[in-house]
This record gives C-alpha cells, structure tokens and sequence, in this order.
C-alpha cells in the first residue's frame, strides 16, 4: 500500500478511480514518523512495497475493506503531476469518529514526502486526541524482487 494508506483509518466510500501519479513503477521505500498528542515521537517505521498502475489504483481503492465497522468518506480529493491530497472522516460502530488529511509532494520520479493529520475523539478521548506523521519515500528499482505488486514489507535495520 502507498505509504500515506499506512497510517490513515480505512476508508468505506472509495476514492475515485484516478490514474497513478508520474512516479517510476516498482520498489519504493517509505519511512513513516508517528507522532500522537500524548507524548513523544514514535520510532521511524520503514517498509517497502510494491507498485504497479494497477496495484496503486487498487491500493487506493482498498482503504475501504480495512476496517468494516466504519463508516468512511473521502472528499478534496486533488491529484496533479505534483501533489497527491484528500481529507477523510470515519465513525466507528463504537462512538469513535475520526477526521484526517493526507497531503504527499511529488518531488520527482524517484522522490516523494508528505504528512498526515488527523483527530479521534470518543468515549476514551473525551477532548480529543490528535496524531500525526511524516512520510518520505524514494525509488529503489524496477525490479520488486521477492515483493509482489501492493504487497509491503518492513525493512529491518
């Protein structure tokens, strides 16, 4: 799944069926930095994955299977040869509701970052709790190797 799909809730209303930005098909490598509003920074995660037109459509499109007691939609959606963003709010059959954004830059054929935010708020958090990450991912080959298309992989230090 594209880095940004990693951190964000699931979404149940599907994103529209957009063709995949100009980056270069194949392996990427996504570090992802984790921060929520009750403390410290989380530990960088770094995965690589997989992509081919088809397997980042479909990656778009599953952000909807995730999680199936949620009820999910997506709107702002904006993708151009630079900028990849859309907003979500989802409510959990358990009183939690969920709103976020999404925004990734695509530096090059070979480069992109980003960041998300978002806020839950529910029985366990009356006031809230806001989360956050920055994502950067670059191009490694062509060749996926042992990865198949939409498949990811944490990368081990």
């Amino acid at each position: 799944a594209l880095p940004l799909l990693c951190v964000v809730c699931a979404a149940q209303e599907p994103i529209p069926n957009i063709a995949p930005p100009p980056i270069k098909m194949g392996l990427w490598q996504s570090t992802i930095n984790v921060k929520s509003g009750m403390g410290p920074a989380g530990a960088a995660v770094t995965n690589q994955s997989c992509y081919t037109p088809d397997s980042w459509k479909q990656s778009m499109q599953s952000m909807q299977s995730r999680q199936p007691n949620m009820n999910c939609s997506t709107s702002n959606l904006h993708q151009d040869a630079h900028e990849l963003s859309f907003d979500g709010t989802c409510a959990a059959d358990q009183g939690y509701t969920v709103s976020y954004h999404v925004e990734m830059f695509l530096d090059s054929d070979t480069a992109m970052h980003g960041s998300t935010t978002g806020k839950m708020s529910g029985p366990a958090f009356p006031q809230g709790m806001t989360m956050g990450s920055t994502i950067t991912s670059k191009f490694v080959s062509s060749d996926c190797g042992s990865i198949k298309p939409g498949e990811s992989k944490p990368v081990h230090p």
